[in-house]
């Protein structure tokens, strides 16, 4: 086939896919009519994983990875559980059809709370009548009066936390909590003409953003700031002047519908910037049982010492998850509270009939908010260990490692008996390093440039490691190590990994924990004590690498520990024997990660060994061009047995 008969035939093809796609979505629209009359949840994540480890079988021999075959299905399986809960919503709440939907949000066109009304409210297929305003209270108002069925109202925010002027106005309002939604926020700086960031003399933003972009701003410290009651206000003033000096921050849609560019992007402290909204409405709704809810309420508790946790043992009690906890004061009230609280259930479920009984006969006040479907769609995760599926091995392989094993002395049963103390666990990234699956790090010893790092990350993927270890520092000028953070965070997170560095000083320690997941620590004498300070004083994880004398190991842990940082792990050498390693664990209860050579023979069997007395993580050293197949064995092994 020539050029045009090949692209003649994918366009055919991406027919029959969205046929296809149409007729498979219809049919979880029948499931969900279906559990009408038998409740069940939409979602059972246990089938999905099935479904995506079959798909992922089938895929492989067709020469589909499983980052590709993941990627596909997560979309489809988001947009099958929120098709079935909107159908069941709308049953449950049937509304008269009308030819246009009202909703009320902060600023003008071009919003953020307009970029989230108009992305909320999308699925009513009717036309959007928009009510600008210029403060929460007006909102609260429009609805309030009538003038707007629906209004959008950002509640809390990653990286300036909560909005306390809406958490306030809540108290007094007669409007119910119907809906959620969490946007991304990616600030950028717009201009409405060509210019540089030299020539700026003024900047127009939301005091919310400015808080969010804080860092940004101050590396322009010739730049005024004058702040406006919403973003899109910012953007309307730099439109309508049309100059070079002056600029806004806003989102780069939002920006567009006001004709402006974005300038500098990325410009967030916390490069994963989300807000979420909450959707307020005169009527509450009823959220069908099989859909996953959130309810919120307002309560005060007495001043006697123990009246809070009383109130969140009764939560515990009926195994009612609680997602926020924020607390206010009460107006006329000196040091009294009120608090804010979002858990994950119904208020219509039996358990939170029961918590809210017990509930009223303890607090002073007490005020359901609303009770809304919860807004995320988690997607489902396929296991390390599903991953690694055993694959055929040459036979020059297994006889060579028979043969080792067989030459291998026997361990000790000093060796081989389990730790009996339970170390503590560690997160890292979304894993878990509790011993139920051992996490397995790629510790890459130079960044990949006869392969392209996305590579790199799919074959760590595929065979079954968790944790991506790049150097990003001692590579060049400050810019240079900042974009390979970013670099590193960003394909780890695409491929569904954990990022990690080596940091040497306090300064490197700290940037790497703005954008990476755990950090390796890597102390030079001169400024030792200070970076171990540092660690403890981080919220990240940590891993410590094991010295030759155990003392000082201890030592370097409880230094870090005394800081307030818990989450430390030690990383021990292949030198290090077992005995060593499970007096380690003993005496510090701090997990323990095995660092092992990938070209061993051995490695399936040591690692096994390890694993038996409690090693709850291994890490394999690779050059940028070798291959990745001793992960594939080790995971294998540690997963398989």
């Amino acid at each position: 086939m020539n050029l045009d008969e090949i692209r003649t035939h994918i366009s055919s093809l991406d027919k029959e896919l969205l046929t296809l796609l149409a007729k498979r979505k219809g049919l979880s629209l029948e499931v969900a009519r279906s559990k009408l009359k038998n409740p069940r949840p939409i979602r059972d994540q246990e089938r999905e994983q099935a479904l995506l480890v079959e798909l992922i079988n089938v895929g492989r021999p067709l020469g589909l990875d499983a980052h590709y075959i993941t990627q596909i299905y997560h979309t489809i399986i988001e947009d099958s559980v929120r098709s079935q809960q909107a159908l069941l919503q709308d049953l449950l709440n049937p509304q008269d059809e009308v030819p246009a939907i009202s909703v009320a949000f902060l600023g003008l066109r071009g919003s953020y709370s307009n970029m989230a009304a108009r992305k909320y409210l999308s699925r009513f297929q009717a036309t959007l009548v928009e009510h600008n305003c210029d403060s929460f209270q007006q909102i609260f108002d429009t609805v309030e009066s009538g003038q707007a069925q629906y209004g959008i109202l950002p509640i809390e925010n990653t990286s300036s936390g909560a909005i306390n002027d809406v958490f306030d106005l809540m108290q007094h309002t007669s409007l119910s909590i119907v809906g959620e939604l969490t946007q991304p926020i990616e600030h950028c700086l717009l201009v409405a003409v060509d210019t540089e960031v030299s020539k700026l003399k003024t900047l127009y933003t939301h005091p919310q953003v400015y808080q969010q972009c804080s860092q940004y701003l101050k590396t322009l410290p010739n730049v005024t700031v004058e702040f406006c009651a919403a973003s899109s206000n910012a953007m309307e003033l730099v439109a309508k002047a049309q100059r070079d000096d002056i600029g806004a921050m806003g989102s780069a849609d939002g920006g567009e519908l006001h004709g402006l560019k974005p300038l500098v992007t990325g410009l967030a402290n916390q490069k994963q910037n989300m807000t979420r909204f909450i959707v307020v409405a005169r009527k509450p709704v009823e959220v069908a049982e099989q859909i996953p809810a959130k309810t919120s309420f307002i309560m005060s508790t007495g001043q006697q010492s123990g009246a809070l946790v009383e109130t969140l043992l009764v939560l515990r009690n009926h195994d009612i998850p609680m997602t926020k906890l924020e607390s206010r004061p009460i107006i006329g009230n000196p040091w009294e509270e009120m608090f804010y609280v979002d858990v994950a259930a119904n208020v219509n479920s039996a358990q939170m009939q029961a918590a809210l009984v017990e509930l009223k006969d303890i607090v002073r006040f007490i005020k359901i908010l609303g009770c809304y479907p919860s807004a995320e769609v988690a997607p489902t995760h396929i296991s390390a260990k599903a991953l690694s599926q055993e694959t055929a091995l040459g036979q020059d392989t297994l006889a060579s490692t028979k043969k080792a094993h067989q030459n291998k002395p026997a361990l000790s049963p000093q060796e081989t008996t389990p730790n009996s103390v339970l170390p503590l666990s560690l997160q890292v990234g979304r894993f878990n390093m509790s011993g139920q699956e051992p996490l397995l790090a790629a510790l890459v010893n130079s960044w990949p440039e006869t392969v392209s790092l996305q590579e790199m990350a799919r074959h760590l993927k595929e065979h079954g490691g968790q944790v991506l270890a790049l150097p990003c520092f001692g590579v060049g000028d400050h810019q240079h190590e900042q974009a390979r953070l970013q670099q590193l965070r960003e394909v780890a997170a695409q491929f569904d990994l954990a990022a990690m560095t080596w940091v040497h000083t306090p300064e490197q320690l700290k940037r790497a924990a703005e954008s990476l997941d755990v950090l390796l620590l890597q102390p030079l004498a001169a400024g030792r004590e200070a970076l171990l300070m540092a660690a403890g004083r981080c919220t990240r994880p940590v891993l410590l690498p094991v010295s030759e004398i155990e003392e000082e190991t201890l030592a370097a842990a409880e230094l870090i520990l005394a800081q307030g940082n818990q989450q430390v792990a030690l990383l021990a050498g292949q030198e290090r024997s077992l005995s060593q390693l499970l007096s380690l664990q003993k005496h510090s209860r701090l997990p323990l990660v095995s660092q092992l050579n990938g070209q061993d023979a051995l490695l399936p069997e040591l690692a096994g060994a390890l694993q038996s007395a409690g090693v709850q993580g291994f890490a394999l050293r690779f050059d940028e061009s070798e291959s990745l197949a001793p992960m594939q064995q080790l995971a294998q092994r540690v997963y398989q047995g």
